[in-house]
């Protein structure tokens, strides 16, 4: 969604003031652009729809109040986004427009800079390509929800225009906030990549495009081996790290008909870049953590392992027991009774009395202790913070 700060943030904007306070007017939504060079006489500003932001120098009024103010007012009511006036004419904006203004929450603004036509072009483009990322954003959302390799393979071309025997994702964090620098940034790392599909008998081509507040890029690899392609991958890195503040998160590069897990094994990635503060994750170095984000993606698995907690965590209620807690630390702690009852402040032996409890309630009575703890470590995997890099017992 573009706001009235993203528009506000163009290099076509200069010297930007608020007219009068209006709290979240920088927030509003902005549809479309409209240029606003006539009084309201005719029809009284009907052509103009709300989440409009209005450009006008108010040089039709030649300086007459009354009809600046009649304007500024039939426009506000009209529910725009908002209203930017270029101060060349030094436009009078009289006290019932401010007023006006703060009360519908309809900012204005005066701004000194560009012709608003030049404006207005910088401002629809910002639009148009929010708006295609938005498209695009919603074939990704397709491809992550659900697995048919026909039909990953078609939404990944459609993504991307690619085919190729394999593709690999590369999903980058940026701390911009404003959508000119987003989109900047974009640019700047669709043209860094350009150079990596100059040799075609490795790499068909490469593709950048923005997924929600992150750029996902997407390398096509022709014939290549896999000393090629581990090449172009640290070329891919250092690319990405020259294009300035960024982070990236690596997929494995697969089949195009499993294109869908690459781009997922890169957002993952890229989650633990962002919670690590490091400069790039592969998929591969997740360890356990790729497992514990599996598991959490498979409704089967997530369902198994609620089931066997569920079971412990009523016979916890009804009677009063401390069965879920005390197996949970024997997991973590890799089936060491003593750590167990170091960490739960209690007795070696009730540490062991709960978990052959445990063991009966799970239908084990008859199995060892090893077998219980393979059984828990599947249980819970998906509940421990896969931030550790390491098994949950290691935590």
């Amino acid at each position: 969604m573009i706001t009235v700060s993203d528009i506000l943030a163009l290099t076509a904007f200069e010297n930007v003031r608020l007219v009068a306070p209006c709290d979240g007017g920088g927030e509003r939504e902005v549809r479309n652009v409209g240029i606003l060079d006539c009084p309201p006489d005719y029809n009284e500003y009907s052509v103009y729809m709300p989440r409009e932001l209005i450009l006008t120098n108010l040089g039709f009024a030649y300086g007459n109040p009354d009809m600046a103010e009649k304007s500024l007012l039939t426009m506000i009511r009209r529910d725009v986004a908002a209203i930017a006036i270029k101060s060349v004419y030094e436009p009078p904006i009289s006290d019932l427009v401010r007023s006006e203004s703060a009360a519908r929450g309809v900012p204005l603004y005066l701004h000194d800079g560009a012709y608003y036509e030049t404006v207005a072009y910088e401002s629809l483009d910002l639009i148009r390509r929010d708006q295609e990322g938005l498209d695009k954003g919603r074939i990704v959302d397709e491809l992550l929800v659900s697995h048919d390799g026909d039909r990953t393979r078609k939404l990944l071309h459609g993504i991307a225009g690619m085919g190729g025997a394999l593709v690999q994702c590369f999903a980058l964090t940026t701390p911009t906030t404003d959508k000119c620098s987003f989109f900047a940034t974009v640019d700047a790392v669709t043209l860094l990549l350009a150079s990596v599909a100059e040799d075609g008998s490795v790499v068909e081509s490469v593709s950048v495009c923005p997924y929600r507040e992150r750029i996902l890029a997407l390398v096509s690899y022709g014939n290549a081996g896999i000393e090629e392609m581990a090449s172009i991958e640290e070329r891919c890195l250092a690319l990405i790290a020259a294009a300035g503040n960024l982070r990236c998160g690596v997929g494995e590069a697969v089949r195009p008909t499993d294109g869908d897990l690459t781009v997922h094994q890169a957002l993952t990635a890229a989650d633990a870049v962002e919670r690590d503060g490091v400069r790039a994750v592969r998929w591969a170095d997740l360890h356990a953590g790729a497992f514990m984000d599996a598991a959490r993606s498979n409704r089967l698995f997530m369902s198994a392992s609620a089931l066997y907690r569920s079971k412990l965590a009523r016979y916890d209620d009804v009677h009063g027991t401390e069965l879920m807690v005390t197996v949970e630390a024997l997991v973590r702690a890799y089936g060491d009774v003593k750590t167990v009852a170091d960490e739960l402040h209690q007795h070696p032996n009730t540490v062991r009395y709960r978990v052959r409890k445990a063991k009966a309630l799970l239908g084990m009575a008859d199995r060892t202790d090893r077998e219980l703890l393979y059984l828990l470590d599947l249980v819970f995997l998906p509940t421990f913070d896969s931030s550790k890099q390491c098994l949950p017992g290691n935590g």
